[in-house]
């Protein structure tokens, strides 16, 4: 499972984006604004090999969360749970 602490600190996504991946299934999870212009946490995840540039669009599932340390916390769930959703994403990494 992907813990908050694989996703680093809150300080690091007020200058930067992080990307890893887990058992076949890649992700990125940014500070980004919401339509109030509000920070958030945008993550989306996608099946891999593939970075995000190279994934097309319709692979790739987001969400948004508050810049919270709870909000974070919800991502890394969030993450988790489109992990287990998506059984073939776990065959990607036997293959």
């Amino acid at each position: 499972m992907i813990t908050a602490e694989d996703i680093l600190n809150m300080n690091f996504y007020k200058k930067e984006k992080f990307t890893g991946s887990y058992k076949g299934m890649r992700y990125l999870v940014k500070k980004d604004k919401d339509d109030a212009e509000n920070d958030i946490f945008r993550a989306t995840v996608w099946p891999g090999p593939y970075n995000f540039a190279t994934t097309p669009d319709d692979q790739k599932i987001s969400a948004t969360f508050p810049f919270t340390e709870e909000g974070k916390q919800q991502a890394v769930d969030w993450m988790n749970e489109q992990w287990r959703s998506r059984s073939e994403w776990g065959i990607i990494m036997h293959s």
